[in-house]
């Protein structure tokens, strides 16, 4: 053991007296010849930046937000709500068995508008089948064209937030709850809204877990009996021009670019997808959902990822490998730099097909969001590369 101690101690005396020798001439003999003659050529590489030119283009993805807490009747941003379904649990209870009805209404849980003076003058159909939350649903699904009368010879009622309860024909609620009339549920049908405009109107859905949608009837002895929603759901639509990123209903962006212009030997260092958000079309958060009751972010929230196949029509194109996420406002218009990580490099090694990149809303199934991204010369998306070489041990580049 003492003999190892030695050696040690030797090697270290050694190392420290080599060690203060070259520091004590850092240009030294040695060295300097070796640099001099050309020996140790080493040339450290420059840094470059590049940016590529990038196609972008919308693809349209199936989608229905049928598990929101909320439901919406206008439009806003863009965004068309068309319709909202409901159906009721009519089950009735041992104790309200062989009553008559002598009234009912449908009770719809207002709790926000855009405009506090809106109106939406809307129709209550009967709906032909049914549906569930779970459904993709962007139509509205087929329904009986004469609308549910109000028991008076009214066949439309005036929606807004100053009111919760609308009568519907006791008769029609009857056949529902006794079973002579199958209910597959209904459909509220705008059919004009007083200001005109993107305006809307947000209620409660069955998913808030209280008060929601639901049907309540009053019994000749004067008792009541309330029938709740057990599904709920928006119909909503997205049909504008332009580069948009949507959730809800849904809309993707997919980006493709070549990668000629970066040399085989490059080290990539950083890249970055670069987008200019325009925020005059954007949105984050409806009123309700901004509320401290729901107490969603107004941010716009994005998954970018590079799909497993660069077919839009192929069902390969929905799923891939995650490469960024994040959020930032949709409402300012402002520029987004979203990292590339490692997927440029694995690109330009070959170690990954370029398949492009898809931007979509990381709420896609959960929450209507909206953000546009500008088409304009000198703001159209772009790849940002920051590269240099290896160094050369050779002398020569």
């Amino acid at each position: 053991m003492r003999q190892f101690h030695g050696i040690v101690a030797i090697l270290t005396a050694a190392v420290a007296a080599l060690v203060c020798a070259c520091s004590s001439d850092p240009e030294g003999p040695v060295s300097k010849t070796f640099v001099d003659d050309g020996t140790y050529g080493v040339k450290t590489g420059e840094t470059y930046r590049i940016t590529l030119p990038v196609t972008a283009a919308t693809v349209d993805v199936p989608l229905g937000v049928g598990t929101s807490p909320l439901l919406w009747l206008g439009g806003y941003r863009g965004i068309e709500y068309r319709a909202i379904l409901v159906k009721f649990d009519f089950t009735l209870d041992e104790e309200d068995e062989g009553k008559t009805i002598a009234s009912a209404v449908l009770h719809l849980p207002m709790k926000a508008a855009s405009d506090t003076l809106l109106s939406i003058t809307a129709g209550f159909h009967e709906l032909l089948g049914d549906f569930t939350d779970d459904d993709t649903i962007t139509t509205v699904p087929p329904f009986e064209s004469d609308p549910i009368g109000d028991g008076s010879g009214g066949t439309s009622a005036d929606l807004a937030i100053t009111s919760t309860e609308y009568p519907i024909d006791a008769s029609i609620v009857s056949e529902w709850i006794s079973g002579s009339r199958t209910h597959h549920g209904i459909a509220i049908i705008p059919r004009s809204q007083t200001p005109a405009g993107e305006n809307y109107l947000e209620m409660y859905a069955h998913e808030r877990g209280k008060d929601p949608p639901s049907v309540v009837v009053t019994f000749t002895d004067d008792t009541a009996a309330t029938f709740a929603s057990v599904e709920d759901y928006t119909v909503t639509r997205f049909d504008e021009i332009g580069l948009d990123c949507v959730g809800g209903v849904a809309q993707r962006v997919h980006f493709t670019f070549p990668t000629s212009s970066i040399p085989a030997r490059a080290i990539v260092q950083g890249a970055f997808l670069v987008v200019k958000v325009v925020g005059e079309y954007g949105f984050g958060a409806t009123l309700w959902e901004n509320n401290d009751d729901i107490g969603y972010s107004t941010n716009f929230y994005y998954y970018l990822y590079t799909p497993d196949d660069a077919d839009p029509g192929d069902e390969g194109f929905l799923e891939g490998t995650g490469v960024d996420t994040g959020n930032f406002d949709p409402v300012e218009s402002s520029t987004v730099r979203m990292l590339l990580r490692g997927y440029l490099s694995d690109v330009v090694s070959g170690a990954r097909p370029n398949h492009g990149l898809v931007l979509q809303s990381n709420l896609e199934s959960s929450r209507i969001q909206r953000v546009r991204l500008s088409v304009a010369a000198d703001e159209a998306p772009y790849i940002e590369v920051i590269y240099s070489f290896p160094a050369d041990f050779g002398g020569n580049r």
